[in-house]
This record gives C-alpha cells, structure tokens and sequence, in this order.
C-alpha cells in the first residue's frame, strides 16, 4: 500500500511552522516522495496568507483534523451486480469473485442491499413463508427475455420483451382434460407452460389464455403449432434443458432487486470516522459493509481487514513534537518524521523515526538546511517562504532564540529570494493588527500551545503587535475568554503574551491559578497583566521560567 504523508506544523499554527510545513513536504517531493501533502492544522493567520499571496504561492489545505474517516480506508475496486441481472447471474459472480457477499446496486449506482448465499437459499426456498413464490412454489417474477436466457432457449415464436411480470409455471404432466381443469383453477397470474414433446397439449395451451409456451428437450414443434402460436401471439420458446431442469432453472430468472437482499448490513458513509465505526463493523454479520454517498450511491466497501490494515497515512511533524500540540487526529497515525527546535517532550515511539532537532531560532532555519545538505535549491517562492518563517520566530534576529545559523540561512534565502529580511519585516508590520482583526477567541488560539507538568495542565499563546498600547483596549474580553477556555478546556492557567518585536517588550495577560501568577516576578500594570521587558520569546524566555516554578509545586 503507497501510505500517504502528512506533513504538518502544530495546531493553532504561526508562520514557521506553516512555511516550515510546506518546505519540507516540497523538499520531500523533489527527492521523489510524490505522496506527500503539506496541510495547514487550522485557521491560518492573516499573516501567513499574505505571504502565499505576495510570493504566488497556493497555500496548504487547510485541515481540522487528520482523524481516519471510512473514505480513507474502503477499497474502491470491488464487485458488484446490477438489481436488474438475474439470480442466475448472481449465483456465477459469487463463483467468479470467491466471495461470501455482493452489493447490489442500481445501474446510477443506488445501493439496493447485499446479497449473499444464505438469503438467496433462503428466498429461493421461501424459508418461513407460506409464499407460492418459493423454488418449490409456482410463482416467479421474471421477463420473457430474461427467461429465455435463462434457459439458453431459441424463440420458435414471439418477440424479446423485456417487461418484468409475475408468472404462475405449469407442467404439463398430466391427461389433457385435467391439465386443462387445473390450469384455469390454478393460474392467478400469467401462466407459463412447461412441456415436452405432446403436441395436443401445444395446440391445448394454445387455446387457453396462455402467452408463454416452454418447449423442453429440444423437442420438435408442429409447424401447425408454430402458425397458431403467431396468430395467438402466444410466445414458444425451445430450450435443451429437460422439464426438471427448466423448472429449477426458471427461478433464477428473478431479477437479483426483485428478492429479498440483506437488511442486516451495517452502511457506512465515507465521512464517519473509523474510530466510531471499528467496532461495529468487526461485529457484523456480513464480512464486508457498504459506504454510500448522500444520495444513497455505493461509493467503496469497507472488509473488516481494512481495519486491522496499516493506516493508509504517516504523519511529519513539524515545529513541535509533543502530541498535545498536535493537529487532532495524529494520536491515531504513525508519527514517521519530527523536524523542530523546541524540548523533546513526545511519547516514545514503536520503532525508529527520523528526529531533526537543532537549538536554533526557527524551524524555517532547519528546513532550509536540509535544502542545503541534500544538494537541492529551493525555488524562489520557497526561499521567500522559508526567509519569512525565521524573521517572524526570531523577530527579525532580535529573539533571544536567535542563533548565527538563523542568520546565515536567512542570507542565503534573501538572495535565493531577491527580497531583504528587514524589508519583509516591514511589509509584514503594515499588515492589520491581530487584536484589532481578530475576535478574542481567535486571538488567543491563533498561537496557543499546550503543556501538561507535573500535575499541571496549562495553555500559552503568544501575539505580535506593533503597538502594546491596543492591550488595554482590549483586555477585558481577552481576559474574559482566557477564563473561558480554562473553564472549557479545563485547565489550571492560560497565558497570553503579546509582544512588540521592534521594542523588545511583552506584556502578558493571565487566568487561573493566582499562585502561579505571584511566582512571576514582573511588574504589575494591572492584577492580571503583568510587564516583560526583554522578553521576546516564549520558548527561551518564557517556558523555561514557568516550567521552573511549577517544578517545585506539585499540584
């Protein structure tokens, strides 16, 4: 199975992660990985769609979610049978295809139901009813045309019609006047005559209301017969088979929709998600369940060893590692690849990835190296897309996190992009700001991460804005929603750092645990927002003092 490959930055994404993102999965294609798909883990930022725009690029789709849905999974090349075809041609498929069961669908591809052995004993055999339509009854719904195929029979008179009717079958094995009795007596439907070489009974059926007439046995047929039979417009058709095998065989003309298919199967829609569907279809009755689209229309089947199949998709994280970071959904993929240059905080995993980690100010700066290492240029577009990446996480080489590799990587992409770092930096300043766009709650998961420490569960999120001044404006509903989220996500404390990159300043809005808050030595400006000048990263600065303090007070 060709797996497909994610590749993708952490949730609530920031420009390095997404330019990081879609680099790497760049990179991966040229190196002849053609199945592999950069995606944007939620809403993108402004930001970040400006810079598609300005260096012509389509950004990565955007996902929610990488959660397994029955879409991923169902096989699309299986077997199926059209309602129309009779159960003779039914029964050949099953042999054909060695299966147990067949979906059965209208020729538009309506799915009509599944049809297996054991419910087609059981219709032909009527198991359970009194029906006089049973193998062992008299009654068949079936066309003329299909009942000469069935039987493999030539026309002697009579057209192809192909209109489907319910017929009451006759043999005629018995004295001419008490066949004669017998079929008016029985017959409530268009009676068909089953016969050998008795030419009274011919000319007998003839003058009854008779419009099928069965020769069996190759049996010659007057030509008187014949000429009466077109006037009558009765239909007489010659078949090898002997009567025995005719009326057996005469059941299988049935149209497979005109039976009763399977009910009991589980139907599937290509949306669901197989971790909601896993236990019910390994539970089911019939060894593979149909998926169908809003119209009602097979689109795939679903075997149960689909479930138990390696997933179809592995996933490339980027700019993080930890799984509470991570777009929803991963948990249930291999992780085959990190690529970050943040604390190693991931679960251990089943057998050996490839783990690029550096202690550098971008993840954009490690991607562009890989460039490098594997001898591949990256295109302009791509340059200018990784070239972002570094001066937004390092805020134009200002970030304490900054590093002389992020600063020699980011000249060589300035000249690989023919744009300045600083000149960026600027256009990028001009866009709106997020407080003033955004709605709190955008606001503050527009760059959220989460941390889970000794007891402690924990949200920081951290926002750029040119002009500090705009916090006051707006903190009562950020704080407002800080508190929401703590209640909702249920969290201990949430953190929101707003930072002015070209001053070197953060202020930070907090929620939650107040001895979390009086362990922070910064000065106050109010009781819930506190000053930090110098601090420009959350990473470096940050993170390490929050995780030192709540090192010492378990919760």
């Amino acid at each position: 199975m060709n797996q497909k490959t994610i590749v993708s930055g952490h949730k609530n994404p920031d420009i390095d992660s997404i330019m990081a993102a879609y680099a790497l999965a760049e990179l991966k294609q040229l190196q002849g990985e053609k199945s592999v798909e950069a995606i944007c883990p939620g809403l993108m930022p402004g930001k970040a769609t400006w810079l598609f725009n300005e260096f012509k690029v389509k950004p990565p789709r955007r996902k929610n979610d990488v959660y397994l849905r029955v879409r991923d999974i169902m096989n699309t090349d299986y077997a199926s049978i059209f309602g129309s075809k009779t159960v003779l041609d039914a029964v050949s498929m099953l042999r054909k295809i060695d299966k147990t069961t067949i979906p059965v669908i209208e020729k538009d591809g309506t799915f009509l139901g599944i049809l297996s052995p054991v419910n087609l004993i059981s219709e032909l055999l009527n198991i359970g009813s009194n029906s006089n339509s049973s193998l062992t009854g008299r009654s068949v719904v079936s066309s003329i045309k299909k009942i000469a195929s069935t039987l493999k029979a030539e026309f002697l008179s009579g057209g192809i019609e192909s209109e489907l009717k319910m017929y009451d079958i006759f043999v005629a094995a018995m004295s001419l006047e008490f066949f004669d009795k017998h079929l008016q007596a029985a017959a409530s439907h268009d009676p068909v005559v089953i016969v050998g070489d008795r030419p009274e009974i011919h000319l007998r059926v003839l003058k009854n209301n008779v419009k099928l007439l069965i020769i069996t046995g190759n049996c010659p047929v007057e030509d008187s017969v014949i000429e009466l039979a077109k006037v009558k417009k009765v239909t007489v058709l010659r078949t090898k088979y002997d009567s025995a095998t005719v009326i057996r065989r005469i059941k299988f003309s049935t149209p497979v929709r005109n039976i009763t298919l399977r009910s009991d199967a589980i139907v599937l829609s290509p949306n669901d998600m197989v971790h909601d569907i896993k236990y019910k279809v390994m539970s089911a009755t019939t060894a593979q369940c149909p998926v169908c689209d809003s119209d009602g229309k097979l689109v795939g089947i679903v075997a149960k060893a689909n479930l138990t199949a390696p997933a179809p998709m592995k996933m490339i994280l980027v700019d993080h590692n930890e799984l509470s970071q991570t777009i929803p959904g991963a948990e249930e993929l291999p992780i085959v690849e990190v690529v970050d240059h943040h604390r190693i905080g991931m679960r251990p995993t089943v057998e050996p990835i490839r783990y690029t980690c550096d202690v550098v100010g971008s993840t954009c700066t490690i991607v562009a190296n890989m460039f490098k290492n594997a001898a591949i240029t990256p295109s302009k577009s791509t340059a200018g897309l990784l070239l972002s990446g570094i001066v937004t996480d390092t805020l134009l080489f200002q970030s304490p996190t900054t590093t002389e590799l992020d600063n020699s990587t980011a000249k060589w992409l300035e000249k690989l992009a023919g744009v300045k770092a600083d000149k960026l930096m600027s256009k990028l300043a001009e866009i709106d700001s997020p407080l003033a766009t955004m709605s709190a709650h955008n606001a503050i998961i527009s760059d959220r991460k989460d941390y889970n420490e000794n007891g402690w569960s924990f949200s920081i999120s951290q926002l750029e804005e040119t002009n500090l001044s705009i916090v006051y404006k707006h903190k009562e509903k950020l704080l407002a929603e800080l508190q929401r989220r703590i209640v909702a996500d249920k969290l201990d404390f949430f953190g929101l750092i707003i930072t002015d990159a070209v001053r070197g300043n953060s202020i930070l809005l907090y929620a939650g645990n107040k001895q979390i808050l009086s362990s922070l030595h910064f000065k106050k400006k109010d009781n819930d927002i506190l000053l930090m000048p110098g601090v420009l990263s959350r990473k470096k600065q940050f993170l390490p003092l929050i995780l030192s303090i709540i090192s010492e007070m378990p919760k």
